[in-house]
């Protein structure tokens, strides 16, 4: 992991921000980044101290042109990533299927540490001049008739604008009234394995099995080579068959055939459960006192199957910034940019429904729980809206 700078900007949490980001992901720590090259005053605040490991380490290629827009390729290739050159899946028959990212005009995608690769992403914002503040949990926020009052870290921070950038949760923007229409309760069930030293190391593998669906891929960086192996499931589906467990994970790995054959499970770490649900966040009926944004997985989270999640997060910071900017220079427009906004997230979430149904659809070797459920036409499961969370915050 990169050593992390020790100065910077001194906070004033006195001072009125324009825009206050609450989680510094890839789309809190890109947006923050824009933003303050725009001339932005910005604070962002984040939960953890980047001390614990984090998944998502795959990156499809048209990641590539995302980082040259924040300027930061060259610090991302510092990183050490390893290249992708390609997916090998199992699904919808018995034979693999190669598919290869040479065809794209980046030619590769990457394996990466996604600790660090957030790291650089928050790191950079900090440099154009945003009070980055880490290991602070967000306790309430309020409008004051002005700003937005984030009370975090014993400080009030005033903004113009807040952002909601806390992933799969939007506990921000939940507790403000939004609701998220969940589409289903995928988990991932995730171990760090010993590297065996396959051949085909730098390609991933998806393969669909009776449980679901496992997936495998390199880690760069520790201090010796690794893979993560992690069966995406069902919330329900997992706790039944105790799949969370050591034993009964690697027992459904057992029943796997590609992904047993390229991960040794006694190599395997303890799994850990990870959120992985599909949902799009909805504006409460009744309109917030201020401006306000989600961006990323709070917004609109998707199967990883898709394997776009970052790269919808540096997409919707891109988007996010030029929004706040309009609406910060054209006040009497920011409704209509919102709208505009939220209505991209809405076509994208229709095309990622359909897309997701017909690939899921590919696979018909089953008749479990898990692929029943994603059988149904034409957008796989049937929606649920869960309540505002006012106690969120």
């Amino acid at each position: 992991m990169p050593r992390r700078r020790a100065a910077h900007r001194p906070m004033n949490a006195a001072e009125l921000q324009d825009v206050a980001i609450v989680g510094a992901g890839p789309a809190g720590a890109a947006l923050a980044r824009r933003l303050a090259l725009d001339g932005r005053k910005v604070v962002l605040i984040e939960a953890s101290r980047f001390d614990r490991a984090r998944i998502g380490e795959s990156l499809s290629p048209d990641i590539q042109p995302e980082l040259l827009g924040l300027g930061l390729r060259d610090r991302f290739l510092a990183l050490k990533p390893l290249p992708s050159w390609g997916t090998r899946s199992i699904w919808g028959e018995p034979a693999a299927q190669a598919r290869s990212h040479l065809t794209s005009p980046w030619c590769s995608g990457w394996h990466v540490d996604r600790t660090a690769f957030d790291l650089m992403l928050a790191e950079a914002a900090r440099e154009t001049g945003v009070q980055w503040i880490e290991a602070c949990r967000v306790r309430a926020v309020r409008h004051d008739g002005t700003a937005w009052c984030v009370h975090a870290g014993g400080n009030v921070w005033r903004s113009r604008w807040i952002v909601d950038a806390t992933g799969r949760s939007a506990r921000i923007a939940r507790g403000i009234g939004a609701r998220r229409m969940l589409f289903d309760s995928l988990v991932g069930i995730a171990a760090v394995c010993a590297d065996p030293g396959h051949a085909e190391r730098h390609h991933l593998l998806v393969e669909a099995v009776e449980d679901g669906w496992w997936y495998s891929a390199p880690l760069p960086g520790g201090p010796a080579p690794s893979t993560i192996a992690m069966l995406m499931t069902d919330g329900d589906l997992c706790a039944r068959a105790a799949l969370h467990r050591a034993d009964g994970w690697r027992a459904a790995m057992a029943r796997s055939v590609a992904t047993r054959c390229r991960v040794d499970a006694a190599a395997c770490g303890a799994p850990r459960v990870h959120l992985a649900h599909s949902h799009r966040l909805l504006r409460p009926t009744v309109p917030a006192p201020g401006p306000w944004l989600a961006v990323g997985d709070a917004s609109l989270a998707v199967d990883p199957l898709s394997g776009s999640g970052v790269l919808r997060a540096l997409r919707h910071a891109r988007e996010a910034a030029t929004v706040i900017g309009e609406a910060i220079e054209r006040p009497a427009h920011v409704d209509e940019l919102i709208a505009s906004f939220d209505a991209v997230r809405d076509s994208e979430c229709t095309d990622y429904l359909i897309e997701r149904a017909q690939h899921y659809a590919v696979e018909q070797r089953f008749e479990s729980p898990f692929w029943r459920r994603r059988s149904r036409a034409p957008a796989g499961p049937a929606a649920a809206i869960d309540k505002p969370h006012a106690a969120a915050l």
